[in-house]
């Protein structure tokens, strides 16, 4: 990809994300990546190839971060570098919440940028259910990827809580540790 291509994607996933999808015009990304229209438009036909685009980079960005951050780790290892992981992006100073949920919410309907968003996710709640099954824990997994997935609007409305964050953090190690299956309560 070139510069270009590389500055107009960059700038449009800056202003997405510090505002919105529907309240950024091309425009606006054209003037603050300092292109022409034309080149613009030479790269992304039109504002949804662009968000697509900003969409499946974010992605392969995400990917490449949490794989790296995870490193050889696995089973109840690797969840726990996945929920630190998680941690960190809700603490950073440009933390505004899921990019992917607010481009489908956004989108009104758009069937591609669903299924970026829709891959995303799936991706996620993959590689916890691999760790959790690592870990003979393969009934955890949905519950652990919805508790991080409500930590991501959690922390986006509340703030980042760290004795919240902490705690939840140890009773996913409760649960994942806890040697055999709890039976149910009648």
């Amino acid at each position: 990809m070139s510069k270009s291509a590389l500055k107009i994607l960059e700038t449009a996933e800056k202003l997405f994300n510090k505002n919105n999808f529907i309240g950024v015009g091309v425009d606006a990304i054209r003037d603050e990546s300092g292109c022409s229209k034309t080149t613009m438009y030479t790269y992304f036909k039109n504002k949804n190839q662009l968000v697509m685009s900003v969409l499946q980079a974010r992605d392969q960005r995400f990917k490449h971060s949490l794989f790296e951050y995870i490193g050889t780790a696995e089973g109840v290892h690797a969840i726990d570098k996945i929920f630190e992981w998680h941690i960190a992006w809700f603490q950073q100073h440009d933390f505004k919440g899921c990019l992917f949920v607010r481009a489908v919410a956004e989108s009104s309907n758009e069937q591609d940028i669903r299924e970026i968003a829709i891959a995303h996710k799936q991706w996620i709640k993959q590689l916890i259910e691999k760790h959790c099954t690592m870990a003979e824990k393969p009934h955890l997994h949905e519950l652990i990827y919805t508790l991080i997935e409500g930590l991501i609007s959690r922390c986006l409305v509340d703030g980042f809580d760290p004795i919240l964050a902490n705690d939840i953090k140890q009773n996913i190690n409760n649960l994942l540790y806890y040697k055999t299956s709890p039976t149910a309560i009648n």
